[in-house]
C-alpha cells in the first residue's frame, strides 16, 4: 500500500521513501518545489504522512534526479 504524503496543502502522489529520507521530484508540483527552494535547512516543513503529522527538515537538493530530498526526524 502507497503512503500518501501531505505537505501544506500539496498531495504528493510519487514521493520515494529511502529510510529516514524521503525524495520529492520537482515534477510533483512546481510551486511546491519554488517554496522548498526558499527555505533553508533550520526550517521545518510540516506534513503529514498517512494521516500522522511530523516536521521534516530539509536535506538537499539532488540535482541528477531532479527532487528535495528531505528527512524524517530521528
Amino acid at each position: 500500500m502507497a503512503q500518501v504524503i501531505k505537505i501544506a496543502r500539496y498531495d504528493v502522489v510519487d514521493a520515494e521513501f529511502e529510510g529516514d529520507h524521503i525524495r520529492i521530484p520537482e515534477k510533483t508540483n512546481p510551486t511546491l518545489s519554488y517554496q522548498l527552494d526558499g527555505w533553508d535547512r533550520d526550517t521545518a516543513v510540516h506534513a503529514s504522512i498517512d494521516g500522522q503529522r511530523l516536521d521534516l527538515q530539509l536535506d538537499h537538493y539532488d540535482d541528477s534526479k531532479a527532487s528535495w530530498v528531505l528527512k524524517k526526524p530521528a
